[in-house]
């Protein structure tokens, strides 16, 4: 799809992610010089099942017009696209420049409780506008959030939504959402969930924020999924005790017992912040992420016989066999996992680096090194490198990811 235009209007200049049922790439709005989002659904999906649910998306973004909601543009329904010869579904929508939640949370730690509260209102104040069109989200968690340049919480992804009267894709015993953003009543029954099941992933999210931590810290599904319809979640501390009924009361056990709307969480937060101005709360001094327009073109493949490898911390060398390999870091809330992965190597620091950090590439029998707009910023022997510009490679070049040191160096 990279450097098609669809609908003679949408430059696609770069892919930027892919999920189970899509993939993400940035474009520009060639009437409006926009940049923009186009979501492009894979085509083993296209069924009239999928494309019911897809259109329900369009559907539901259509009705909203928030400034903490992303906005849809444009759509298309299984269309011919000559240049790609193929009939493709997507979705235009908002480019929101910025980090997500959970990328500022991992690299930042805990939040200062007045900053955490008022990314809270202004998500509460999405989901009042999304509540009030009949919409349940079903998927509040901090890597749907994005925090702009201009402390501007949005919420970014509408994939399992569902409106008021619209049936539900998954059947009731197959569980839609993130496990641990979900309430008690999701995991048993995720088609039967009300707005209050959104208040509880905030509750999460809320408490994500104020802890870097999350309410149930085990990896097996099973023990997390038990914990939470059980309600043995770990209690939130080092807050004050405003915060702390707030955040015990969005993740009640039972519907009921939580906040009866998202206006309620609103007017709770006003007053523990004493209605102080949001913006003026919010000042996380974010670099703006920014994106190459015109991308380079990497041929698809392994390098027959890799002539370099990186070489970590702890002495482990790795080849470098792909003509793209991207360094970060997995989280487990995250199926994404970069190729090469600094937390699951055990390398000291790896906390410091972004999920998808910095990439190396292969060009013209030249290796280089970009920035991918990450939180921490990378560094080539010591010298600070602006966000998507790359740099050649040199034997034994120090490449440092956050606070993880690599080196550059030929195999053998």
């Amino acid at each position: 799809m990279i450097g098609s235009t669809l609908k003679g209007r949408y430059r696609i200049y770069d892919r930027l992610g892919a999920g189970g049922a899509a993939t993400v790439y940035l474009g520009r709005d060639q009437q409006t010089g926009q940049m923009v989002i186009v979501k492009v659904v894979h085509n083993h999906l296209v069924n009239d099942k999928f494309m019911g649910r897809f259109q329900r998306e369009i559907e539901l973004l259509q009705s909203l017009h928030n400034p903490h909601i992303i906005q849809l543009y444009d759509w298309a329904l299984q269309e011919y696209d000559a240049q790609s010869n193929q009939t493709i579904s997507y979705i235009v929508a908002e480019f929101v420049e910025g980090h997500t939640l959970a990328d500022i949370i991992d690299t930042r730690g805990p939040l200062e409780e007045s900053v955490g509260l008022a990314i809270a209102r202004q998500v509460s104040l999405g989901l009042s506008d999304i509540h009030r069109q009949g919409i349940v989200h079903r998927d509040i968690k901090s890597q749907n959030v994005m925090i702009t340049p201009a402390n501007m919480a949005k919420i970014i992804d509408f994939g399992i939504a569902k409106g008021q009267g619209q049936q539900t894709l998954t059947a009731s015993a197959h569980f839609a959402g993130t496990l641990y953003y979900a309430p008690p009543e999701q995991i048993l029954e995720a088609h039967g969930v009300d707005h209050r099941a959104d208040l509880y992933a905030l509750g999460v999210v809320l408490y994500e924020m104020l802890t870097a931590t999350l309410p149930v810290k085990a990896r097996e599904f099973g023990t997390v999924a038990s914990r939470i319809i059980s309600g043995k979640l770990d209690p939130i501390t080092g807050v004050s005790e405003p915060v702390a009924e707030l955040v015990t009361d969005m993740l009640a056990l039972k519907p009921e017992n939580r906040p009866a709307s998202a206006d309620e969480v609103v007017a709770r937060i006003d007053r523990i912040l004493n209605r102080q101005q949001v913006q003026q709360i919010i000042d996380l001094d974010l670099p703006a992420t920014t994106t190459r327009m015109e991308p380079l073109r990497l041929s698809a493949g392994d390098v027959e016989a890799p002539q370099f490898e990186i070489v970590t911390p702890n002495g482990q060398t790795i080849p470098l066999r792909l003509r793209e390999t991207i360094i970060g870091r997995s989280h487990p809330r995250d199926a994404t996992v970069p190729d090469i992965d600094l937390w699951t190597l055990g390398i000291e620091g790896a906390r410091t680096a972004s999920r998808r950090h910095c990439r190396i590439f292969l060009e013209g029998g030249g290796y280089y090194l970009e920035d991918l707009g990450s939180m921490n910023g990378t560094q080539l022997n010591d010298q600070h490198l602006e966000a998507n510009q790359p740099r050649l490679l040199h034997e034994g070049d120090r490449i440092t990811a956050g606070r993880v040191v690599l080196v550059f160096r030929r195999v053998g």
